[in-house]
């Protein structure tokens, strides 16, 4: 049998949907970046940023196209292109890659979409309408609140599986997301930034009443079971009223899998792999192993070892 699990840069296929929302949210966002600064301070109009992200002054002024148009333009902080500004539109490009890729194979590309775009849009409108009674929020930018829901409905649907953070850190779906929300709660009471935790509640709490009324998912915590069987319950009855025909039933996968997040596919066990391993090296010898290859053999080898001790 021939090896044929990946260890690339993501997955062996992109939906086309998630390849056009990379590629519209990169160009829009490196351009607004770019020309933020001649639009303001030479022009001194308004830039390309501030009609694209989502704010009050923007929907005063009749801008109704923000609360779906300010998650394809990350947010520059008004001084042009920086390694930060990069580096967040990297990550988020990336767990948007492997994760939504996922996803649209289990839900299907118009499914996604909507979902993208109202989780997005609601997650936005409700920021702007809540954020002004703690802090002063005034303008909102960026893909990280339909990507975390993007992620939040990920790990409903495969609550068991596990990230391989190249071999070295695996964590289960469902801790994850509970880890991520861990963190942006700390970091935003540690700086007093209750706008980018109203922000991160709300992509989780639609999210997750998305999942649950439309798709009739269940969060991962038999705890709350009593409580999304309700929503799913209230959505049913929702649909019901428009249509006599069910939306699809994306239940959990509640099989546990290994997900590799730096190809997004699922990881073969320990046994099947080194029986590819090796017919590997027999057919082609042992350099046509990569280096993440030989690292897991040799872990591989090394627990077998201390077993039979």
């Amino acid at each position: 049998m021939t090896y044929t699990a990946s260890y690339g840069i993501g997955p062996g296929t992109t939906p086309k949907i998630i390849r056009n929302l990379i590629i519209a949210t990169c160009i829009l966002s490196v351009f607004c970046a770019l020309v933020n600064v001649l639009f303001v301070y030479y022009l001194q109009v308004q830039s390309p940023q501030a009609l694209l992200s989502l704010s009050w002054s923007g929907l005063k002024q009749g801008y109704i196209w923000q609360p779906v148009s300010y998650f394809f333009v990350q947010s520059s902080g008004g001084s042009g292109i920086s390694f930060s500004f990069f580096l967040e539109l990297f990550f988020n490009m990336y767990v948007l890659w492997i994760i939504g890729s996922n996803t649209v194979e289990t839900v299907g590309s118009s499914a996604f979409v909507r979902f993208y775009l109202i989780v997005g849009a609601l997650v936005g409108l409700a920021t702007i309408l809540t954020a002004p009674l703690v802090q002063g929020y005034t303008t909102i930018a960026g893909s990280t609140p339909p990507v975390l829901a993007t992620l939040f409905v990920w790990a409903m649907m495969h609550p068991e599986s596990e990230l391989q953070f190249f071999f070295l850190l695996p964590i289960k779906a469902k801790w994850l997301i509970a880890a991520i929300f861990g963190s942006f709660l700390l970091s935003s009471l540690s700086r007093l930034d209750f706008a980018t935790l109203i922000l991160t509640t709300y992509s989780f709490m639609f999210a997750y009443f998305y999942a649950t009324t439309i798709w009739r998912l269940e969060t991962p915590f038999e705890w709350t079971h009593f409580i999304d069987r309700i929503f799913i319950a209230i959505g049913r009855k929702i649909r019901s009223l428009f249509s006599s025909v069910e939306n699809d039933d994306f239940s959990a996968d509640k099989k546990r899998k290994i997900i590799d997040f730096h190809t997004g596919k699922p990881l073969i066990d320990d046994d099947n792999f080194m029986d590819n391993a090796l017919e590997k090296i027999s057919k082609h010898g042992e350099k046509s192993l990569s280096w993440s290859e030989r690292n897991r053999m040799k872990k591989i080898s090394e627990k077998k070892s201390k077993a039979e001790e």
